[in-house]
């Protein structure tokens, strides 16, 4: 396989590269990225074309770019993390119509379908994937279950169309309902999209619900929650690739494998100095006439949905400009991710840093918009961080020692602090223990829990685990834009207390003494046990093995 083909089905002499191969014909050959579905190749890059009809810099400027855009298509293909999955479909249909569909069920059944025709109102419900559906029919005051593989739907309610295999038919004619049915049947080909690492997700395992942020976005059943095991439940064939649950995840414990992390990082070390023009998938490339300024870049993305304000950020800082997002559809994730990327370049730079545009009007305006933005241009390597740290690195190096004021707090992007009373913790750090994403840890150095508030997901988890009543609060305000914010900071403090024995130190003066307060009063009569409540464990056995000695306990 070679790697990169152009295929010039214009008159027009095109500026290519020397590492581009130039065809006028196409060929059986196989490429990695081609600019034409004609050409046998692994990427259809759509955005190539589009980006040589309608960008306005000279030809030695197109000829750089459009180089970038086929390394940059190549190095996402490298470093995917994507898998192909295939399940084999059967011929079983279920046709959910109020309407005389005769036609097309004729057309199926004459290639080999068989179909189940049922009005709306005999339909329960439907769960299953592709090839294992199952509906609940009502008849005759009575209800049972039909398996099938596919569902053809004409007007489908919510719910129907959350599984894989359901697909909505209104607007279909027959031989376009066939063709339907021929693309997942025999074979149903998907992907494994989505990345998981359960050491940081803020559902799993925990005594209490906390976060589940990934299944609420879902529009589909590809991620379940089981609130008994406290475990998620992956469903990948169920997965439409919209990505939002990556973009709503707080802690970074899910990634998208068509561009991971790490992979995003180095393509958009391609897009330095560029005005990036983020693409969907979604949208018609081929057709849109559009006025691209100079130094304005397509990049395609599967999805836009999967952008975390991380995400945005990394955008705006490597590139050193602003940024369009162009698509159809803009999730609430994604929404609330840009507003406080926005929100935070206002205050600082006085200018919006993402702009987004879902048809040619809006596409229009946001690129005349669109600028840079050489203050808070960065060329840093955050690929090891988790997500949240990411974010904050990139915010702390624009900060400095300014103080910028306070964000707000979104549902889904949040941002908060922790108090601590001080006059009650005891320091036992439950609350460190409980925190996954490391905003509280224990410090030996000086026996105190420090806090850095731009990495807590504001989950409240160490508010539950806390032991002490009304010790820990969870704040959930906003991101305060100062140098403080981003670093750790002492919440609560205490000397360790030394054993009244052997003088090692053991636990924190706090902890001893409440528990001496608690069992004072039991231990009275007993002044050994009651010297136990200040000593070290290996003391406390030594004292009490002295005292049955001594009174004969382990006598025959």
């Amino acid at each position: 396989m070679r790697e990169f083909a152009f295929l010039n089905e214009n008159s027009d002499e095109i500026p290519l590269d020397d590492s581009i191969e130039s065809l006028n014909l196409a060929t059986n050959d196989r490429y990695l990225v081609s600019n034409s579905p004609k050409l046998n190749a692994e990427i259809y890059a759509k955005e190539i074309n589009f980006y040589l009809k309608n960008s306005t810099e000279n030809a030695l400027v197109k000829s750089k770019n459009t180089l970038k855009i086929y390394e940059a298509r190549a190095s996402g293909f490298d470093l995917s993390m994507d898998v192909d999955l295939a399940k084999e479909i059967g011929k079983n249909i279920l046709f959910v119509s109020d309407n005389d569909e005769s036609e097309a069920v004729s057309l199926l059944a004459q290639n080999g379908f068989k179909v189940i025709k049922l009005s709306h109102n005999e339909i329960k419900f439907i769960y299953g994937e592709i090839g294992e559906l199952l509906a609940v029919v009502l008849r005759d005051n009575d209800e049972f279950e039909i398996d099938f593989s596919i569902l053809l739907v004409k007007n489908a309610k919510d719910y129907m169309l959350r599984q894989s295999g359901c697909f909505e038919a209104a607007n279909l004619a027959s031989d376009e309902i066939l063709s339907l049915v021929n693309s997942v049947s025999p074979v149903y080909n998907y992907k494994r999209v989505i990345d998981y690492d359960a050491n940081i997700c803020q559902y799993k395992g925990r005594r209490t619900l906390h976060c589940a942020k990934c299944v609420d976005v879902c529009p589909t059943v590809a991620i379940m929650k089981n609130d008994e095991t406290k475990e998620l439940v992956f469903s990948h064939i169920d997965c439409v690739s919209c990505g939002a649950c990556v973009s709503v995840c707080p802690s970074g414990s899910l990634d998208f494998n068509f561009i991971p992390r790490r992979a995003f990082g180095e393509v958009l070390e391609l897009y330095k100095d560029s005005i990036i023009l983020v693409v969907d998938d979604s949208v018609e490339l081929e057709s849109l006439d559009v006025n691209l300024k100079p130094n304005v870049l397509p990049l395609f993305v599967k999805s836009l949905n999967f952008l975390s304000h991380e995400h945005l950020m990394e955008l705006v800082c490597t590139s050193g400009a602003s940024v369009v997002l162009y698509g159809k559809e803009f999730m609430p994730p994604l929404n609330e991710a840009l507003n406080l990327v926005n929100e935070i370049y206002e205050k600082i730079y006085q200018t919006k840093s993402v702009y987004k545009a879902n048809d040619l009007s809006s596409l229009n305006e946001a690129l005349n918009l669109a600028g840079f933005i050489e203050a808070s241009k960065q060329e840093i390597n955050f690929y090891n961080l988790k997500k949240r740290e990411i974010f904050a690195k990139y915010l702390l190096n624009m900060i400095k020692d300014e103080d910028y004021g306070k964000t707000g707090c979104g549902e889904l992007v949040r941002y908060g602090k922790v108090e601590i009373n001080t006059d009650s913790c005891t320091l036992c750090l439950s609350c460190v223990g409980a925190c996954n994403v490391g905003a509280l840890y224990a410090d030996k150095s000086d026996n105190s829990i420090k806090f850095n508030a731009s990495l807590c997901t504001t989950c409240g988890y160490c508010e539950t685990s806390c032991a002490e009543s009304e010790t820990i609060k969870v704040i959930r305000d906003g991101m305060e834009l100062k140098k403080s914010y981003f670093e750790y900071q002492t919440l609560a403090q205490d000397e360790l207390f030394k054993c009244v024995e052997c003088g090692k130190e053991f636990a924190t003066v706090k902890s001893v003494k409440k528990i001496a307060t608690l069992l004072e009063a039991s231990f009275a009569s007993d002044p050994d046990k009651l010297k136990t409540l200040y000593c070290c464990g290996e003391c406390k056995a030594k004292l009490m093995l002295k005292k049955q000695i001594e009174n004969g306990d382990f006598d025959e």
